[in-house]
């Protein structure tokens, strides 16, 4: 029997483990187990970090375990707005296999939720009893929807039975009811139709209403709301948009293109309401029936979407005292500022105390970031790109955009895209900028509204500030690319509007990034494609494509030229 000293710690589930049968070795005693990195979080960040990790884990240098909230592994949280509607199935999304990880050597628990997180013994516990032991834990538990303060007012048998003050959390602070004599009652949550769109759960259950053609509100009119609204409308749903704000996406784009915005969403079928807000909602017998508005209209609808912002799930974090602020503040290497132990990705990372960006792309880079990190720490020597064909890749060229994006200096922009079929809409950084005041950069302006078409460019010597672009997309397409380098050596803005109009569309180089959520090449894609036949098949060879999608066309441009692969 092994002495206490050497030991190995206790099983990742359990407080002890059983004894052995047979006596360990002297060689056994002494060696040290496998360092236990743990996971909370099982979201697209989470997966790209296994994905950094694995090669450790099947070399037996790293132990492993993932804990998600969710009963299903990892899937491309940012195409649900295409499940919610029926343009995709839930298996779809999936960016991480369970058995193919649980080969490797990782240790999966979905449907799990971390209780507590005792820092000083290194020990989190779950909710259904379990005890794990980490020494580096990774927090990967993303953000969840902000439930707006409404008044829920409840009816039955078509006559008012009470009225709820509800908080911001969407939970009653307690019930006045209109019957005589009535006793007062528990707490209630809004009633049923009533949903946030941030899980698989959410799109199943507004995939049913909306198969039912049933009207929606969506309330909200930042990039999630007008999503969820021109999703439900381009599958023919009545849907109507509520938004607090004089245009649309307010806070990302400038006045003219959001006026412009709200007239495509419009002529998409969209029911706009602008500088609007949900006052009252009203449910019959249990179920949502109508929301009355700021503006004194009743809306009969069986479907409210809230789309009003998300704050990080740093919870677990702050009660165990870590630094928190909007996030769990983590330096450049995304390793907490009050605990070596615990690091942070995704959109419960505040980076150097910056709120968290919300995008795929960044979350991805801070993944690699934290993954590096971790090797450091734990002596294990860095992995070894290949590209398609198997053949190594130095990835130190493209370091520095790496450690931008994750975290350092900003040097490049985060570019926004509405994904939607029948709108194109991209922005990136401030565009909100008064062309006439002399201090100001440099703001070069293209609107033509009866067309559908709007471009305003931000600069500041050959340094790009910001753009946003409706209607024009292969404009677009040229400013993101732009936006990952940081600059814009363009002169001539024209130039941009006269590739818009070509003919043919411009060619990326082959060092050009042509998917921005994973910072894949056009030449890795290309390489990839020669070898492939699907994009999924692209998107496993080179994680191109497995992000928001809007590089899927170009991606099958590629397989479609693509010389068949020699056997």
């Amino acid at each position: 029997m092994t002495s206490p000293s050497t030991a190995p710690r206790p099983a990742a589930d359990t407080l002890s483990s059983g004894t052995s049968d047979i006596e360990a070795s002297p060689a056994e005693t002494t060696t040290a187990p496998a360092p236990h990195v743990v996971v909370l979080g099982f979201g697209p960040v989470a997966a790209r970090l296994l994905e950094q990790l694995r090669d450790d884990v099947a070399a037996g240098h790293l132990r492993v375990t993932v804990v998600g909230s969710e009963c299903v592994p990892a899937y491309q949280r940012i195409r649900i707005g295409d499940v919610s509607v029926g343009r995709s199935e839930p298996e779809d999304l999936a960016l991480a296999d369970e058995a193919e990880l649980a080969e490797t050597g990782i240790e999966v628990r979905c449907g799990v939720t971390a209780t507590a997180l005792h820092a000083a013994s290194r020990i989190i516990t779950l909710d259904d009893g379990g005890i794990l032991h980490y020494d580096k834990l990774v927090l990967a538990t993303g953000a969840e929807p902000t439930v707006p303060r409404m008044t829920l007012e409840m009816r039955r048998d078509g006559h008012i039975d009470a009225e709820l003050t509800m908080k911001a959390n969407g939970r009653s602070a307690g019930r006045r009811s209109r019957a005589p004599g009535a006793e007062s009652e528990e707490p209630r949550r809004y009633p049923d139709g009533v949903m946030a769109l941030r899980d698989l759960d959410d799109a199943r259950r507004i995939r049913e209403i909306v198969s039912r053609r049933e009207r929606a509100v969506v309330l909200g009119g930042g990039v999630l709301g007008v999503e969820a609204a021109l999703a439900i409308a381009e599958v023919g749903g009545e849907v109507t948009l509520l938004h607090r704000g004089t245009v649309p996406m307010g806070r990302q784009i400038d006045t003219d293109s959001g006026m412009l915005l709200r007239r495509q969403l419009v002529d998409a079928g969209v029911d706009v309401r602008s500088a609007c807000d949900v006052n009252t909602v009203v449910a019959d017998d249990g179920r949502l029936s109508a929301v009355r508005t700021s503006l004194g209209e009743k809306i009969d609808t069986s479907l409210l979407i809230t789309c009003t912002g998300v704050r990080p799930r740093d919870g677990l974090a702050a009660d165990a005292g870590l630094p928190t602020a909007w996030g769990v503040v983590v330096d450049r290497q995304c390793r907490s500022t009050g605990d070596p132990h615990v690091f942070a990705v995704g959109d419960c990372a505040a980076v150097e105390g910056r709120d968290p960006s919300g995008l795929i792309g960044p979350g991805w880079a801070q993944a690699e970031t934290a993954a590096g990190t971790l090797r450091a720490d734990l002596g294990l020597s860095a992995p070894t790109e290949h590209d398609a064909a198997g053949r190594p890749v130095d990835l130190t060229a493209s370091a520095p955009a790496r450690a931008a994006t994750a975290g350092a200096a900003p040097q490049t922009l985060d570019v926004i895209l509405v994904k939607s079929k029948t709108l194109s809409v991209a922005c990136a950084g401030e565009t909100a900028v008064d062309p006439w005041d002399p201090e100001a950069p440099t703001v070069s302006t293209w609107s033509d509204p009866k067309a559908g078409q709007y471009l305003r460019i931000v600069t500041e010597g050959d340094r790009l500030l910001g753009f946003v672009s409706v209607g024009m997309p292969r404009s677009a397409a040229e400013l993101a690319l732009h936006c990952t380098r940081g600059t814009l050596p363009v002169a001539d803005r024209t130039a941009l509007l006269a590739a818009e109009h070509a003919t043919k569309e411009a060619e990326l180089g082959p060092d050009d990034v042509l998917c921005r959520c994973s910072g894949a090449t056009a030449r890795q894609v290309e390489e990839a494609a020669s070898c492939c036949d699907t994009v999924e098949e692209v998107g496993a060879a080179c994680r191109a494509g497995t992000g928001c999608g809007t590089c899927h066309r170009n991606i099958e441009r590629m397989l479609a030229a693509a010389e068949p692969a020699v056997v």
